[in-house]
């Protein structure tokens, strides 16, 4: 089998995978690439890969702005799907291997339990919100009671 049908077979497999809700939700996803009148015209799952395809935002490749699509969407099982195909791909560039991101937690989550190791956490980027603002009055010495 070609390289070409391996992924032929992968997207069909994908496509399956992924029903209509899910399709509209992924399909508004790409909004960022895919213009309106085009979304409209996106019926089916091959549609849309057809269009990233024919954009250049999608190939045997070129995977990651898919991941980044379902991700959206919240399919962590389809992420890692696509990314188990891109690193047994045999044309993938060496960097495949090197997952980064927020992507890496999917790849590395326990299936069962849905807990990812600690050690991978650490390494994502963490948000710290600032303390919440002390009233004005409170802030002058004043009690507003």
């Amino acid at each position: 089998m070609t390289i070409e049908e391996d992924f032929d077979n992968f997207m069909k497999q994908l496509g399956e995978s992924i029903s209509e809700e899910e399709l509209k939700a992924l399909t508004a996803a790409c909004q960022d690439v895919i213009p309106n009148e085009a979304r409209e015209k996106i019926k089916k799952q091959r549609d849309l890969f057809s269009y990233l395809q024919k954009i250049d935002q999608l190939s045997q490749d070129n995977l990651y702005y898919l991941e980044h699509a379902l991700e959206k969407i919240c399919r962590p099982d389809l992420v890692t799907m696509v990314m188990d195909f891109r690193d047994s791909a045999p044309s993938s560039q060496d960097l495949s291997n090197v997952i980064s991101g927020p992507a890496r937690k999917y790849k590395e989550m326990n299936k069962e339990t849905g807990e990812v190791p600690e050690e991978v956490l650490t390494g994502l980027a963490k948000i710290e919100l600032a303390p919440p603002p002390l009233n004005a009055d409170r802030r002058k010495g004043r009690d507003t009671r």
